[in-house]
């Protein structure tokens, strides 16, 4: 069924034989194993995928054959997807089925930070017809793929090819194989110049349109904490959550919104 050994060693390396459980190495195979959120989400599994056993497999192993289209079940009814590696495999599970993001009730304006292939606005765009959703993705490989993704969302959605942190200018984008883990922080041989927003011009202009934000996701790959410090206090009042891709960021969040986290992911709302 898969060319890829579920049981493999990379070779001789500096600590001696890195183990691969599928292309997965041994030590991310062991986080996801005592992580009470991998076990929750396999019921969704069902509710998500028309093949579940086989999904569930390739996720836990990082196997299967990419680039692939594949068909997911959501609330307004089935919507393809396009993957390029088992690495959008498992963010497309860890947003559907581990609901990693936090999403309150009656969701209709999303500003989504670091939208990658556009898996996370999938989710958002898929809970109801109504939803709106900003993205903002800063590689020129993703920002492509996400487009691609959210064609049966025109008029839905606005993308622009940016980063955003806490100031505006130009930067340095290193890029990840996968395009997951692509970011400002990354020291890479293969980067791209990209330009940089101040996460208050994207707020103002989504206040000053909707007159309050429902989900704020910020998912920058090392740039999370240093975005979220610099929201202008005039901001929160119209937020109404937060999902951050990073830990330790309580600090930077006003103390009336409540907490949770989910695996990699913190989570406020109010």
């Amino acid at each position: 069924m898969y060319d890829q050994p579920v049981l493999a060693f990379d070779g001789p390396t500096g600590d001696g034989l890195t183990m691969r459980i599928g292309r997965r190495r041994l030590r991310a195979f062991r986080k996801r194993l005592f992580d009470g959120s991998n076990y929750r989400a396999i019921p969704r599994f069902f509710g998500v995928h028309h093949h579940p056993i086989r999904m569930l497999f390739e996720d836990v192993f990082s196997l299967g054959h990419y680039p692939r289209t594949i068909a997911i079940k959501t609330p307004i009814g089935p919507v393809n997807v396009q993957l390029f590696s088992a690495a959008d495999l498992a963010t497309l599970d860890l947003v559907f089925c581990r609901r990693d993001y936090y999403l309150p009730e009656n969701t209709k304006v999303v500003v989504d930070i670091g939208s990658n292939i556009g898996l996370s606005t999938l989710f958002w765009l898929t809970r109801n017809p109504e939803t709106y959703v900003y993205c903002h993705e800063p590689s020129p490989v993703s920002y492509d793929r996400l487009v691609a993704n959210l064609q049966l969302f025109q008029g839905r959605f606005s993308a622009r090819r940016e980063a955003v942190s806490d100031f505006r200018g130009t930067a340095t984008l290193g890029i990840e194989p996968s395009g997951v883990n692509s970011s400002l922080e990354l020291k890479s041989n293969n980067a791209v110049a990209c330009q940089v927003v101040h996460i208050n011009e994207i707020l103002r202009a989504v206040v000053g349109q909707h007159g309050q934000i429902d989900v704020l996701k910020i998912d920058s790959e090392g740039h999370e904490r240093r975005t979220l410090e610099a929201i202008a206090p005039e901001y929160w009042a119209h937020i109404r959550c937060v999902n951050i891709g990073c830990h330790g960021s309580g600090e930077s969040v006003p103390k009336d919104f409540q907490y949770s986290k989910v695996a990699s992911a913190e989570r406020f709302w109010r």
